[in-house]
């Protein structure tokens, strides 16, 4: 461990703050890191070194002073961490006067150098992590099922950071619309994590600007549909924090689990799709699970110029106009009944079903009808997939 610059500073600046004395903290080669006096930056301390030497604290009065070069009167002590020097904290004055606040900035020093070697542990750690994740997700020889020895040397790795690669994963991909403050918000996974059964099997890692992976514990799950509710039940929550911290548009979606790791390239990469797919379903972002999202997934696969030849024959002029698009879905979404979608949009009734008219007009199909409804939730589909950003 070494005492940085910026810790030197740190150290300097609150002891002229709290005690208006003169400081220096110095480096193991006797080299002066920072000052109260900019100009001795950089210059020889040979005090410093002495004291280096000899492994303990030493007072230097006006007559010893003049016998180390770049030394002024005062006390100068080893700055000691696990037990090593690594440097010397030295404050000019008379001894009456830097002794008494000597042992106490010495104290604050060390604790400061501690909590920054713990803090570089933990950001470690979290890179490591990140590193791991992005390995797991990245289609590999190694992790195919016949690569035994490869994927027992990945799940060493993964008990060295406190991660169970044996474990059976859920997947989850969270996006938000990303603005300045939405850089490293690591400090928020205890959060997300406690919205699992097993917080402490809960992998987190952030994959990118605004983007991050979660893969919860999914042996925790007795059936399919139980892991179906409780994972949307999770998105939907997770979705309401990341729009109240950030302010901005938020979407989730979440991937088949996975059994092996050899399964989580493709699953995460099924999951990028659906992820696609729910952030152009509405303005504000959804949540959107792969198994519900199957129709879509299929349609995503429609050439460009296919799709819009099927848009413009189902849903023609139709496509110039938001607010019957908006109301068609929301009478598609309720189940194509009118009361429940009007009471959805916030409108009459009579409302709804004079926009389903228009609908019909503008199409030459009855919305109503069930043949035609297929035809044009397709419709929709493809033009909410293709024409929305």
């Amino acid at each position: 461990m070494q005492v940085t610059r910026k810790i030197a500073d740190t150290i300097v600046r609150k002891t002229k703050e709290l005690t208006q004395l003169n400081m220096n903290v110095i480096g193991k080669d006797g080299i002066i890191i920072s000052s109260s006096d900019p100009d001795r930056i950089g210059t020889l301390h040979e005090g410093a070194l002495e004291v280096i030497r000899r492994g303990e604290e030493l007072t230097f009065s006006e007559e010893t002073a003049e016998h180390w070069a770049g030394t002024r009167p005062g006390i100068n002590m080893p700055i000691l961490f696990h037990s090593e020097i690594v440097g010397v904290i030295g404050i000019s004055g008379r001894e009456a006067e830097v002794v008494p606040f000597g042992r106490a900035v010495k104290m604050m020093t060390e604790l400061l150098l501690q909590q920054s070697y713990l803090s570089e542990q933990v950001e470690l750690k979290e890179r490591s992590r990140t590193y791991l994740v992005q390995e797991l997700l990245t289609p590999s020889e190694l992790l195919t099922p016949s690569e035994q020895t490869a994927r027992e040397s990945l799940y060493a790795r993964g008990e060295l950071l406190d991660i169970d690669l044996t474990l059976p994963r859920a997947l989850l991909l969270l996006q938000i619309e990303a603005g300045e403050d939405a850089r490293d918000y690591s400090f928020r996974f205890k959060t997300i994590a406690s919205l699992f059964r097993q917080p402490d099997e809960t992998l987190i890692a952030q994959l990118g600007r605004g983007r991050w992976i979660v893969m919860p514990d999914a042996s925790v799950f007795k059936t399919d549909r139980q892991a179906h509710e409780e994972l949307l039940a999770a998105g939907r929550r997770i979705r309401e924090l990341l729009q109240e911290w950030f302010g901005t548009k938020a979407s989730v979606s979440i991937g088949r689990s996975c059994e092996e790791i050899c399964e989580l390239p493709s699953a995460y990469r099924e999951a990028l799709q659906v992820l696609d797919i729910a952030r152009r379903q509405v303005e504000d972002g959804s949540v959107l699970h792969v198994e519900d999202a199957s129709v879509e997934l299929i349609l995503s696969e429609v050439a460009e110029p296919s799709a819009r030849r099927l848009i413009t024959r189902v849903l023609g002029e139709l496509v110039d106009h938001p607010q019957l698009l908006d109301s068609l879905q929301a009478f598609y979404n309720s189940n194509m009944n009118v009361s429940l979608a009007a009471r959805m949009m916030g409108v009459h009734r009579n409302t709804l079903l004079y926009r389903l008219d228009r609908v019909e007009s503008l199409i030459g199909g009855d919305p109503k009808e069930f043949q035609q409804a297929v035809r044009i939730q397709l419709g929709l589909l493809l033009h909410r997939i293709h024409d929305h950003s």
